[in-house]
């Protein structure tokens, strides 16, 4: 009798581990996310926490704007304001998860520009640029220059949540 509670107790151990194991492994595995850009920036643009209207702008001028390197960038969508705040949105599909850095460091280097401008003509707008939402997921950069980024930041995490 002892025996077979024995040998019962390691088949369910060994049971027991097989599915932790496969609970475990499934969790580690990376699912491709994929995202909407169109829809995540009309949807930021639609959040109330922007002083200016938002215009859509061609995806080239976004690049030029930006200095990107076309062989990184697999689609994007911009917004900008009319130049009377520094807001904006920019949501890119990079081709793939290696051109990331590349273009976060793209994006770094236009804020720093554009700080150093508006300190001059529009003081009031730098707070925006100081505090920009920059979220990376995947192979996807989200960036939004708004009012509030600490509610943007939720919102476009919850966003992704879904996704």
């Amino acid at each position: 009798m002892k025996k077979i509670i024995y040998v019962l107790g390691i088949v369910i151990l060994v049971i027991l581990a097989t599915i932790f194991y496969m609970n475990t492994s499934s969790i580690n595995e990376e699912r491709e996310v994929i995202i909407d850009i169109n829809k995540l920036a009309e949807d930021i643009k639609n959040q109330k926490m922007f002083d200016d209207t938002l215009e859509i702008i061609e995806k080239d001028i976004a690049i030029t704007n930006y200095n990107f390197n076309n062989e990184t960038i697999q689609d994007l969508v911009s917004y900008v304001s009319t130049g009377a705040t520094a807001e904006e949105i920019l949501v890119i599909e990079a081709k793939d998860k290696n051109s990331i850095k590349a273009i976060e460091e793209k994006i770094t280097e236009r804020i720093k520009e554009r700080k150093e401008a508006f300190a001059s003509y529009l003081p009031n707008e730098v707070y925006k640029l100081e505090n920009p939402v920059l979220i990376i997921k995947d192979k996807y950069i989200i960036l939004c220059i708004c009012n509030n980024s600490q509610n943007m930041s939720e919102y476009i995490e919850k966003y992704l949540k879904t996704v």
